[in-house]
């Protein structure tokens, strides 16, 4: 009998709708890389960091070295530095902070380096593996 294939988008769309201090660690790390992945896809880092998304980009950064590899670890690490030591969790935060400094190249060139990383994975097939693989990370 063949194994259901999984889909990370499926789970995403069940996982995102729900408040995320219900999750648990390894659902609240999955759904934070998608909201990375689904951000910075459909407006860079600027747009990720300025908006909803950047809210779970720490947890974000502790799960991607694990679903997606250190290469994706550090571009995302890289890009939250330059929002300084201590990342600004707060929405609001991180866009006034923003605002006051010019990071275009830096996020261009950030933004380069990922949809790079993008063309060469099969980020998809990486996080569906792993959801196949860790089942405590499906609603």
């Amino acid at each position: 009998m063949a194994v259901p294939q999984v889909d990370v988008w499926d789970v995403y769309a069940t996982l995102s709708g729900r408040d995320r201090f219900t999750l648990n660690d390894e659902q609240r790390g999955l759904v934070a890389v998608c909201d990375l992945r689904q951000e910075v896809n459909s407006g860079g880092f600027d747009s990720y960091f300025r908006n909803w998304g950047g809210n779970s980009a720490l947890d974000a950064s502790g799960a991607i070295q694990g679903l997606l590899g250190q290469d994706w670890a550090d571009l995302l690490k890289e890009a939250m530095d330059l929002l300084g030591p201590e990342y600004p969790i707060a929405q609001p935060d991180r866009e006034n902070l923003m605002d006051t400094r010019d990071l275009d190249d830096q996020f261009e060139d950030l933004d380069t380096r990922y949809y790079a990383l993008e063309n060469s994975t099969d980020a998809d097939a990486q996080l569906n593996e792993y959801l196949s693989s860790t089942p405590q990370a499906m609603a």
